[in-house]
């Protein structure tokens, strides 16, 4: 104990004699200004000489150096000047200015003296940085000179809390006497802070020294936020509310004393007044009393950076009020203490900074949907979404985990601030959706499957909702995002119990009930959104607008409540009808749509359409994606003659070739007979099919590609993935299920062999990519012509010689059948005419390559006749067939001759 009173004594004496070091310090500084001052008012009069002296010299008889004394003075008073500007950022250039005046002679003339000062002054103009260099230096030096002080001040107030601990913990003094000791300790410092201030200001001419007695004043004023906490939590002197009233004084204290000292002694208080509570012992704190003390903080300190217009003490209070939000709502604290915490939190941190104490609406302009929306970018609007963002996930923290009803009066509050919001700025349009998808979160996580309640609460929220963007609507026609979101409100939250308990319920009687009950709030809604189109008759951009969308929302109402009282296909249809009617909307109300809301309904329909072709059965009678599939392509054909945009017609003929893929697909599983994708590569006709299908499509989409502009990358991805597929299943057919090697079944005659499509398309789609489809593709186009022609290569000679083994074997071609002379000299005979067109053909297309590949086929059938053909042969048979052969070869070579040298001629 002795030693721990002997350390705090050598530390406070150790601070006492640093801070009579300082001010001694401080007042040399202090006489070095006034000396500079002094010198200063030297140099002027200095100046003022040289101007009179150079204005009598005569002019007749020194006119030169008349002109150089005119400009010397001058460029010298200038230099000079902006050397004094900088003198108190830079005090080497200051005192090189200031030592080279002094040691001037005294009997100097004005003459003499003027280089000295001409040069002095350049070397403080060319020593002087510009910009934000300058500015960056004058932190450093106030860094350099402030550091001791904070250091020492925070110090001092360890100390002194550390003494104040060891004392209680050893019980020296009674809880009264700690408690006003500590008031003495707190006060004298605020005190003493002042009286400092006070003969700083009347002593000395410089700022930076106003920041001692600001960190004296901010120990002060942490020693008091704890004092109070102690005498009304673990001592219980005072009450509760007496408690809030001084910590509300102390606050407005520390405000008063932040706008006299400067913001950071706010800041200081910010750390302390938000870290008070952490000394703090007991175990069941007063959150209500927190929770207050916490609101009377924030706004402290927003009065503050509103009155010294600092939007950083704004930003700075952020990270820890948001913390102790988040303390509240992850540990067990009373949800309705969170959420006057919670609103509490709204109102201090963003509607006080913008709408002031007493919300007083604003005459904000409306903002764009696109600008609305897009908090990437450092405007008001964006930081006031992130915040709220950041309240909201810190409520669902103690919401979503609770039952749907403890958790209401949470999201009830903060909902009404996000629909109460838009009624004071414009700003915060977007809020509302924020609103309602965060409703929908909160459903969707308390259970809204099985949960009756929960379901009703959703449709009431977008029955609500509805209203409320009309009335909104009504009164501001131009911000049109109101009335898309009463058009939107109602199907969203209908939807979302629709797909969440419909996989719960099934078809039971009360999924049925449900859905008549969600249909006629549909069918309700459409008829308000028509009857509201009345009080937009107007002829103007907005009445327009705002018409076309209650029309478009009647129409999608209407269409989801069909389709809940019919089948899954109904809501495709009803979503590309709405398209349509969107587009003939357009054209006749002559109003220019956003492009991205077509392309978003085409893309919902296709993203359906997919899902159908996956769920769908296919081995019924007559699947329904072959009659729905042409159906949407021809309603998407129909909206194409009512498009403005030049941009847009591309994206739909893009829809109705991925409508064609589809169908194209949904018909080969029903024709091969298969339940559908998953089961393709059980047949072998049915893989085989597919594999051409898809092929097929890949050169469409990537012959779109070189035609199409804004969406070429679209159509090239689509093709690039319907051609791996298409790939990927003849690896498998090749290797799993290669006719020469199992005992396939290809067909009876060469004409409708299975082969055709195996290999005899894939052979035309190799040629047709080396020969115009390589522009296409993101690879360069030797590789794409390599790639492909060896490809066509490979499925050429497959193609050929399983068809004449068809044709000598019959259904089957494998190899492990025996082979026949006849068909040996078969497959000579139509490889030798192969290559002897090839040949040819590459002479006519002036092709090396295809000239190179004939000549080696040409190469490989005499090697095949001389080893293969000819080794059974004998007599009279072996010499005519090598005459024969030798007869062919001469001749197609003085052929091939022949038509060299006439190209030669040429």
């Amino acid at each position: 104990m002795e030693s721990l009173l002997l350390l705090v004594f050598v530390a406070s004496l150790v601070m006492l004699i640093g801070g009579i070091c300082g001010l001694s310090a401080l007042f040399k500084v202090n006489a070095l200004n006034r000396e500079l001052s002094e010198v200063r008012h030297t140099l002027s009069q200095l100046q003022s000489q040289m101007a009179a002296h150079a204005d009598a010299m005569p002019t007749s008889t020194h006119a030169n150096h008349t002109a150089e004394a005119d400009t010397e003075p001058a460029e010298s008073g200038r230099d000079t000047d902006a050397a004094m500007l900088s003198s108190d950022s830079h005090p080497l250039t200051q005192e090189a200015l200031t030592t080279s005046t002094r040691h001037a002679p005294s009997n100097t003339e004005p003459s003499d003296a003027e280089p000295v000062a001409i040069n002095a002054a350049h070397t403080a103009s060319d020593a002087q940085p510009s910009g934000d260099n300058r500015h960056r230096l004058a932190w450093l030096e106030r860094a350099k000179q402030q550091w001791l002080v904070w250091s020492g001040a925070g110090i001092f107030t360890l100390g002194g809390l550390f003494l104040v601990s060891y004392l209680i913990s050893e019980g020296y003094f009674p809880p009264l006497a700690r408690l006003g000791l500590g008031a003495l300790f707190g006060v004298g410092l605020i005190i003493g802070s002042e009286w400092l201030h006070d003969k700083l200001r009347r002593y000395t001419q410089i700022d930076w020294p106003s920041y001692v007695p600001a960190a004296i004043a901010s120990a002060g004023f942490i020693s008091l936020f704890g004092l109070t906490l102690m005498a009304a939590t673990p001592y219980q002197f005072i009450s509760e509310p007496v408690a809030v009233v001084m910590l509300a004084l102390i606050s407005l204290a520390a405000t008063f004393y932040g706008l006299r000292f400067g913001p950071l002694l706010t800041v200081v208080g910010l750390i302390g007044a938000y870290g008070a509570p952490l000394f703090s012992t007991s175990a069941t704190p007063s959150y209500e009393l927190l929770a207050c003390y916490f609101l009377l903080v924030a706004a402290a300190i927003t009065y503050v950076a509103q009155r010294v217009e600092r939007r950083w003490l704004w930003y700075s209070l952020w990270g820890m009020h948001l913390a102790w939000l988040f303390a509240f709502a992850h540990f067990s604290v009373p949800l309705l203490i969170v959420t006057g915490f919670a609103v509490g939190s709204v109102y201090v941190l963003i509607a006080v900074p913008k709408l002031g104490w007493l919300l007083k609406p604003t005459s904000d302009a409306p903002l764009s949907w696109r600008t609305l929306v897009d908090i990437r970018t450092w405007h008001h609007h964006a930081l006031d979404t992130w915040l709220m963002l950041a309240i909201m996930f810190i409520a669902s923290t103690a919401a979503f985990s609770l039952p749907l009803t403890v958790g209401v009066p949470l999201v009830a509050a903060l909902v009404a601030w996000l629909y109460l919001a838009p009624l004071f700025s414009a700003r915060w349009d977007a809020w509302p959706v924020l609103g309602l998808a965060w409703v929908a979160l909160w459903l969707w996580f308390g259970d809204l499957a099985r949960d009756p309640l929960a379901q009703q609460v959703g449709l009431g929220m977008g029955v609500i909702t509805l209203l409320y963007g009309l009335a909104l609507g009504k009164r501001s026609p131009q911000r049109i995002h109101f009335i898309w979101l009463a058009c939107l409100a109602t199907p969203f939250m209908v939807s979302l119990n629709a797909m969440v308990t419909g996989a719960f319920w099934g078809g039971t009687l009360a999924y049925a009930s449900s859905a008549s009950l969600w249909a006629a709030c549909l069918a309700g809604g459409g008829a308000v959104l028509a009857a509201y189109t009345r009080h937009f008759k107007g002829n103007d951009q907005a009445h327009v607008l705002a018409r076309l969308s209650l029309w478009c929302g009647v129409n999608a109402h209407l269409a989801l409540a069909l389709t809940l009282l019919l089948s899954d296909y109904a809501l495709t249809l009803a979503l590309t009808a709405q398209a349509v009617m969107m587009l003939w909307l357009t054209h006749q109300y002559r109003i220019a749509l956003a492009n991205w809301v077509i392309k978003a309904l085409i893309s919902v329909v296709l993203a359906r359409a997919t899902l159908l072709l996956l769920a769908t059965h296919h081995m019924t009678s007559l699947p329904d994606t072959l009659w729905l599939y042409p159906s949407l392509g021809l309603l998407i054909y129909v909206g194409q003659r009512w498009v403005q945009n030049h941009t847009l017609p591309a994206w739909l003929t893009g829809a109705q070739l991925q409508l064609a893929a589809l169908w194209l697909t949904s018909a080969s599983l029903w024709l091969c007979d298969l339940q559908g994708l998953t089961s393709v590569m059980h047949s072998v006709s049915g893989a085989v099919v597919m594999s051409m299908n898809w092929l097929l499509l890949a050169c469409v989409y990537l012959y779109r590609a070189r035609a199409a502009q804004t969406f070429a990358f679209l159509y090239r991805i689509g093709g690039i993935a319907l051609l791996t597929l298409s790939t990927l299943i003849q690896f498998v057919l090749f290797f799993e299920h290669n006719p020469y090697i199992e005992t396939v079944s290809i067909g009876d005659s060469p004409l409708t062999s299975l082969l055709w499509p195996w290999w005899g398309v894939p052979l035309l789609a190799c040629v047709w990519l080396a020969k115009w489809g390589y522009p296409s593709l993101p690879v360069p186009k030797a590789r794409v012509q390599t790639a492909a022609s060896t490809c066509a290569a490979v499925f050429g000679f497959l193609l050929v010689n399983g068809l004449i083994r068809q044709a000598w074997q019959g259904d089957t071609i494998a190899l492990a059948q025996l082979t026949s002379h006849a068909e040996l000299y078969t497959y000579s005979l139509v490889w030798l005419a192969i290559g002897s067109l090839s040949l040819l053909g590459g002479y006519w297309q002036q092709s090396v390559r295809m000239q190179q590949g004939a000549m080696a086929v040409l190469a490989l059938v005499i090697l095949k006749v001389f080893l293969v053909d000819m080794a059974s042969l004998e007599g009279l048979m072996r010499a005519l067939s090598f005459i024969g052969l030798g007869l062919c070869l001469v001749a197609l070579g003085g052929l091939f001759q022949w038509l060299k040298q006439r190209q030669w001629a040429a």
